[in-house]
């Protein structure tokens, strides 16, 4: 079909919107016809920004990670925002479960693969080992994903439904008495799949003359119960 000349929507609006039908109905229920149909616009209209279905729930995914940026300067130690952006990341999937499938096919569709070449070319300026980098940035989207399902999976509570206190007795007492929050076990998890990834290149022999040396341990700090999660 032929792409109008002008206009009637823009296409971040029409992302927008495809990105709401799919967190509140699936990706299954995205349709050309079905998006038109919530812009007020006929279906014509979408091809003047898109070819296809997928190629708006590919741009659905890219806006739903558009937080995710590699930084500009080098202001932040690496370690600092490469940390924050698996936060961030993590957020975006528990914010957008039904586009993890979409998001793990990222490489064959293109979805940010010039903000990883961007991070990747950072990384190699701060003398990140580049044989550490894939394996670090792969096992943090993994946990991120994890995180992300499991917290979606179980409503917060780490451990599915609430636990009836008189047939589960030491579970509930478990979950009254967690000395960490899931964002803070998240963290944690993190910073040791940093530093482990970059030891072990290290030990490989993979790592360039100025290698980064993992960071010092740190005790955590105690928070509230809460799940949500800063960025």
């Amino acid at each position: 079909m032929a792409r109008p000349k002008v206009p009637l929507i823009s296409k971040r609006k029409a992302l927008e919107v495809a990105l709401d039908i799919i967190d509140n109905e699936g990706v299954d229920a995205l349709s050309i016809r079905r998006l038109a149909e919530r812009l007020n616009v006929n279906g014509a209209s979408l091809y003047h920004h898109f070819e296809n279905k997928e190629e708006i729930v590919v741009g659905a995914a890219q806006l739903a990670l558009a937080e995710i940026r590699t930084p500009q300067t080098h202001d932040d130690p690496w370690r600092v925002w490469i940390l924050r952006n698996a936060r961030r990341l993590r957020q975006a999937f528990r914010e957008h479960p039904d586009l993890v499938p979409v998001m793990l096919r990222r490489q064959p569709l293109q979805i940010g693969a010039a903000q990883v070449d961007a991070t990747v070319a950072l990384l190699e300026q701060e003398n990140v080992p580049t044989g550490a980098i894939i394996p670090m940035l792969e096992a943090l989207e993994l946990y991120a994903i994890g995180s992300a399902l499991h917290e979606a999976q179980s409503g917060g509570a780490g451990v599915g439904q609430e636990p009836d206190p008189e047939t589960a007795p030491h579970l509930t007492r478990a979950l009254e008495q967690r000395a960490l929050s899931a964002d803070e076990i998240f963290d944690m998890v993190c910073e040791k799949i940093v530093d482990t990834v970059i030891v072990a290149t290290i030990e490989r022999g993979s790592a360039p003359a100025k290698a980064a040396a993992p960071a010092p341990s740190r005790k955590p700090t105690r928070r509230t119960r809460s799940n949500k999660t800063s960025t």
